[in-house]
């Protein structure tokens, strides 16, 4: 039986993702073509000129790296172009018959002096230097011609690689299908086209060429072929799985990771754990095989019966992070933070403590556990961290909140600068300040969030105009965002700002802004929401406020405030039992205060005093509302 050896497949792989061949793959059982570095003078400008200066360099007994031998003395004069070629581009045939290498080879499609079936090495220059001065067409054209020759694997790879940067997928995988048939015995070709088939979703070709791999070699390693590879569509997965149930994949365990990874997806978990134990039985140590078997036990068995299996596999394996963090995630799943605790800073695990990732998963954990001065140990060894030095801040911060350090608080959140978490970290530093009247501190720290991020503009400008409007400067609050709106005009966070920040019986105004809204983002929920409610308001327009409301009422995000403007427009209409049929089934389950009132009310209007109080009830004992005497 044929043995593929691991570098058959990176090689492969490394080609099809269009990266340079690698040499020492060329130097195994199947193909030994040469790797030559060809050094091209600067004021060479034609491959003629090339041919040229090779002409007293050639000789029937050189090897083929000594062509180039006058060239490498140049230094940094030289423009360094590295080409794979086979040694047949060197024979003396290349080089024949004829005094003048230049005039007899002024065009690939003029029949030379001697007729070969092998490339051309005037030919594969001329495709270069087209390639190089961006003339890919041509390249291609010249490149896919001669790798149909004799002998072409190395420029074959180079046609590919050009291919996969220039070409549609589907033609790279025709090309390289073609090259494959006509090729069947170089077997890196078939990692090429089995790659490019599964990544186009041609599964029946791609089936084909996985089980000629298996046929060569059952216990192939295959899972660098398949990176990237893996279908996002339900419909190319489910394709992808049928392939895979057709093929005798025996025990291969590239092969079998997948399916299993597959059928756990389409709820077959049991199928799923007979596949992946007969991967793990060829590698047992995977850590990527041992948590798919958790993450398939998991489909299967009771939670503590999955802590155990996790925890066998770590002894497998110890000194795994991706597993030792695997395990702390899923406990913490489970709401075992006090075992997590303990796991994190047990002395087997101390070497993992040291990572900075895990360093910062702890001190969350000791943060959630009311451990606050070990946490903060934890976060304040971070700080130093270039990749982690903002998180560290930013959950000081939390931590001393949660400990009513408040300006221990204010300071961290200050230092936070990492964008994804700036935005919050200074809203958090902002309702601190307010909490303490500190207005003028927390209107400083909105324009110097400006200062510092300018895509953050708008929200700074928000955050202004809200902190004024708390401290009872609403005029001045819609100043500055009018102002606002005249440097970042149409900008809708600003307008929408304002929409809110607006009297509430300045329903014209509003009705103005939102109207402009909803033409700038039709299909901003938010925008419908308000846009509805100021209509409601105004008693308008009810068919329109139905007709926008009624598409959202089972969302699960807004179906509730959906159902709650609908209810406000029942009673205006005085459809109390509208009202009733949209919120009392959600309030019996989940009450709030609105639902409570609106229901209330209809019950009211109803004569059903009965319901009535028992809502009122509600309200009162669970809900903590301040009642208006019921009449």
């Amino acid at each position: 039986m044929l043995k593929l050896f691991p570098a058959v497949i990176s090689s492969a792989c490394c080609a099809v993702r269009g990266c340079p061949i690698n040499p020492r793959f060329f130097a195994s059982k199947y193909v030994k073509p040469y790797c030559l570095s060809i050094y091209l003078p600067m004021q060479l400008s034609t491959p003629q000129q090339l041919f040229v200066n090779l002409k007293p360099n050639l000789k029937s007994n050189l090897k083929p790296l000594d062509v180039f031998k006058p060239f490498t003395a140049l230094g940094k004069n030289v423009v360094a172009t590295t080409l794979t070629l086979a040694s047949l581009l060197f024979s003396p045939a290349v080089f024949s018959a004829g005094a003048n290498f230049a005039s007899a080879s002024q065009s690939v499609n003029q029949p030379s002096a001697v007729v070969s079936t092998q490339p051309s090495l005037y030919a594969i220059l001329m495709a270069e230097f087209a390639a190089d001065r961006g003339r890919i067409d041509q390249a291609l054209a010249t490149y896919k011609q001669q790798s149909f020759l004799a002998d072409a694997a190395p420029v074959f790879e180079r046609a590919l690689g050009l291919s996969l940067q220039n070409e549609p997928p589907q033609l790279s995988l025709a090309f390289a299908n073609a090259w494959q048939q006509q090729n069947p015995d170089h077997v890196p070709a078939i990692f090429y086209v089995t790659h490019l088939a599964l990544k186009a979703h041609e599964y029946e070709l791609a089936g084909e060429k996985l089980n000629q791999i298996l046929q060569y070699d059952p216990d192939a390693d295959l899972s660098q072929i398949l990176i990237g590879i893996y279908p996002t569509e339900t419909r190319d997965q489910a394709e992808l799985l049928a392939t895979l149930n057709r093929l005798d994949i025996k025990n291969n365990p590239s092969l079998l990771v997948m399916k299993a990874g597959l059928l756990l997806q389409f709820q077959q978990p049991k199928a799923a754990l007979v596949a992946i134990n007969r991967a793990l039985k060829t590698n047992p140590k995977s850590p990527a095989f041992l948590t798919l078997k958790a993450d398939i036990l998991q489909a299967l068995s009771p939670s503590n019966q999955v802590i155990v299996f996790i925890a066998q596999a770590r002894k497998t394996v110890p000194d795994n992070k991706a597993l030792f963090v695997y395990q702390i995630r899923y406990m913490l799943k489970q709401g075992k933070s006090a075992q997590v605790w303990q796991q994190l800073n047990a002395r087997t695990n101390q070497q993992f403590l040291a990572d900075e990732e895990i360093k910062l998963l702890a001190a969350l954990v000791g943060i959630d556990l009311k451990k606050y001065a070990a946490a903060d140990r934890l976060l304040k060894a971070l700080i130093a961290s270039p990749n982690f030095k903002d998180q560290a801040n930013y959950y000081l911060a939390v931590s001393a909140e949660r400990q009513n350090l408040l300006n221990d608080a204010i300071g961290y959140y200050g230092k936070v600068m990492q964008p994804d978490l700036v935005l919050k970290a200074r809203q958090q530093q902002i309702d601190l300040l307010i909490s303490q009247s500190r207005f003028e501190e927390a209107i400083a720290s909105s324009i110097k969030l400006r200062e510092q991020f300018d895509s953050f503009a708008p929200q700074s400008y928000i955050m202004q105009a809200n902190i004024l409007q708390k401290n009872n400067q609403t005029a001045q609050a819609l100043a500055l965002l009018n102002s606002a709106q005249t440097s970042l005009p149409n900008n809708t966070d600003i307008l929408f700002a304002k929409v809110l920040l607006l009297p509430d019986d300045d329903y014209t105004s509003k009705l103005r802004l939102l109207k402009e809204l909803i033409r700038l983002a039709p299909a901003n929920v938010d925008y419908q929401l308000e846009y509805a409610q100021t209509l409601v308001n105004l008693k308008q327009n009810n068919e329109e406020v139905t007709a926008l409301l009624t598409a959202l009422i089972n969302d699960k995000e807004v179906g509730l405030k959906a159902r709650q403007i609908l209810s406000q427009q029942a009673l205006h209409q005085s459809n109390n039992a509208t009202v009733i049929s949209l919120l009392s089934d959600n309030f019996d389950i989940v009450p709030d205060v609105i639902s409570g009132l609106l229901l209330q009310q209809a019950y009211l209007n109803l004569g059903n005093q009965k319901e009535a109080e028992r809502i009122n009830q509600i309200l009162v004992n669970e809900l903590g509302y301040q009642p208006e005497n019921l009449q």
